[in-house]
C-alpha cells in the first residue's frame, strides 16, 4: 500500500513539472503583448535608468535658460564692485572650476545661463581676508545643510585662480575611500595607492591651472621612471632645474609607478616658494567620521584612512607635516550637511571636551591631533540677511524662474517675505528650492 502511494506521488510530481521559469530580468521589461499596440514600459527596482539629477547636471539643460542683462562677471581682484550682488563666473573661472569640480549636483545650475554666485562681504570677502592678509592657514569652512559652503568654496576657488594661485581640490573623498577604485600596496612608499583615481586627479590639476604657472616651476628633484611607457621599453628622466611640474604632470607612465608619481607632485608644489597654492577638501566631514575605508587588506581587515596615499597626502597637509613654503598659500576645508556627524571636529574646535571612552566611529582622536596640530581654525557660512534674499529673487524673476501667478499677484517686497521665512529665514537653497519646488 505504501509503495503504491510513493508511485502516485512521484507520478504527480512529474506530471506537474515544467520548465524552469526565467529570471527577472532587468531595464525597462515588456509584457508579452497579442495586439499591434506596443506595451507600456515598466520601471520597476531593477530597472537600469538615469535619475533625475544626474540627468539635469549632464544634459546641459542650461541652454534654454533666459539670458539676464545685465549681470556683472565675478572680479576678485575688486571685489567692491561686485559687492552684495549677483555675479557671473567668466569663461576662465567656469572652465578652471568645472574641471576642478566645484560645481555640484542640486545647485541647481542648469536654471541659468551661467552658475551664478551672490558676492557678500561678511562671506567672500571676509574669508578671502582671512587666508590672504592674516596668519590663518588652514580653515574649515561649517554651516548648517544648504547654506552655501560649497558655493563659497567655488568663490575661494575663483579669487586664487584671478590671483595666479596653483589650485588643487579633492572634490568628494569618498571617491577614494568607497573601495571602488582599483589598489595595491606600494612597498616603496608604504601607503595603499589607488593608480585610475591618482590618474583623474592628476589630470584635473593639469587641465584646470595656467599651463605658464605649472611650467614656471623648475623641479627641485630628479625623475626617473622607468619602462614606463605602455609597451614597457622607455625610460622617462626628468632633471632638476631643466623641467617643469608641467613634465612631471604632462609625463604618462604606467599605473604601478603613478604613486611615486603624485607624491612628486605634492613636494614640488610645496617646496617651491614661486607661486601660492590653495589646496582645498570638499565634503571633508566624510573623512572625520570615516576613519576606516571600505578596501580591505591581505587579513580581510578595513584599510584606516591614513594607510592610503591620498588619506595620507591630505592629512600630512593640515596636519602641518606638509610644509606651506610659500606663505600665500593656504588650506581649504568644507563640511557637508550630506555626511553623517560625529564629535571629532567639535571636539578638535574646542566646541566639546574629549572623552576617551567613545567608539572610534563618534570620535577619533588621531585626526582631533592632526586638525590641532594645523591650528585648523573656523568659519561658518552666515545665513542671507532679508536684502541677500531680494537680491537673489530679483535675479530669479528676471531668469523667469518665479511663476508668473507669484509676480502677478505679489510684490517683491511682499513675495521676499514669504519666501525668506520658508527658506529657514535665510538658507540658499531652501530659498531656491521654496520657488522652483513647490509648484501646485
Amino acid at each position: 500500500m505504501l509503495r503504491v502511494q510513493v508511485r502516485n506521488i512521484c507520478q504527480t510530481a512529474v506530471r506537474n513539472a515544467g520548465v524552469a521559469g526565467k529570471g527577472k530580468s532587468q531595464g525597462f521589461s515588456k509584457p508579452a503583448s497579442s495586439g499591434g499596440k506596443a506595451a507600456p514600459k515598466r520601471i520597476t527596482s531593477t530597472t537600469l535608468y538615469k535619475n533625475w539629477p544626474n540627468t539635469i547636471h549632464s544634459s546641459k539643460l542650461n541652454g534654454n535658460a533666459v539670458q539676464v542683462p545685465e549681470v556683472p562677471f565675478f572680479n576678485p581682484i575688486n571685489m567692491e564692485n561686485n559687492m552684495d550682488s549677483i555675479a557671473y563666473f567668466n569663461d576662465k573661472q567656469s572652465r578652471a572650476l568645472r574641471h576642478l569640480g566645484s560645481f555640484k549636483k542640486g545647485q541647481f545650475n542648469e536654471l541659468f545661463v551661467r552658475p551664478i554666485s551672490l558676492i557678500r562681504k561678511d562671506s567672500t570677502e571676509q574669508l578671502w581676508k582671512k587666508v590672504t592678509t592674516t596668519d590663518s592657514q588652514r580653515v574649515i569652512i561649517t554651516g548648517e545643510s544648504g547654506i552655501g559652503k560649497t558655493s563659497l568654496l567655488a568663490q575661494m576657488h575663483a579669487c586664487a585662480i584671478e590671483s595666479n594661485y596653483i589650485v588643487v581640490n579633492i572634490s568628494f573623498p569618498n571617491l577614494f575611500l568607497n573601495g571602488r577604485n582599483d589598489f595595491f600596496l606600494d612597498k616603496k612608499l608604504m601607503t595603499y595607492v589607488q593608480p585610475m583615481y591618482l590618474k583623474k586627479l592628476i589630470r584635473k590639476i593639469l587641465k584646470a591651472n595656467d599651463e605658464s604657472l605649472l611650467s614656471s616651476i623648475k623641479l627641485s628633484n630628479d625623475y626617473k621612471f622607468l619602462k614606463t611607457t605602455l609597451k614597457g621599453k622607455d625610460d622617462v628622466i626628468l632633471t632638476k632645474g631643466k623641467n617643469s611640474l608641467l613634465d612631471l604632470l604632462s609625463v604618462s607612465i604606467n599605473s604601478n609607478l603613478r604613486g611615486e608619481q603624485f607624491n612628486g607632485i605634492i613636494n614640488e608644489l610645496y617646496s617651491q616658494k614661486k607661486v601660492p597654492v590653495c589646496f582645498s577638501v570638499d565634503n571633508f566631514s566624510s573623512m572625520l567620521t570615516t576613519a576606516f575605508s571600505e578596501y580591505k587588506d591581505v587579513n580581510n581587515k578595513n584599510i584606516y584612512l591614513l594607510e592610503l596615499q591620498m588619506g595620507k597626502t591630505i592629512m600630512d597637509i593640515v596636519s602641518g607635516e606638509q610644509k606651506l613654503n610659500n606663505n600665500d598659500s593656504f588650506v581649504l576645508l568644507a563640511t557637508s550637511g550630506v555626511d553623517r556627524t560625529n564629535r571629532t571636529l567639535p571636539v578638535a574646535l574646542g566646541k566639546i571636551p574629549a572623552d576617551p571612552y567613545i567608539k572610534r566611529d563618534i570620535y577619533e582622536p588621531k585626526f582631533v591631533e592632526i586638525l590641532q596640530k594645523g591650528k585648523v581654525e573656523e568659519f561658518e557660512v552666515p545665513k542671507l540677511s532679508r536684502q541677500d534674499a531680494k537680491n537673489l529673487i530679483q535675479h530669479y524673476i528676471n531668469a523667469k524662474v518665479v511663476l508668473s501667478r507669484d509676480i502677478e499677484s505679489k510684490s517683491l517686497d511682499e513675495l521676499t517675505d514669504e519666501k525668506y521665512f520658508m527658506s529657514g529665514s535665510g538658507n540658499p537653497r531652501e530659498l531656491l528650492k521654496s520657488i522652483v519646488l513647490t509648484h501646485k
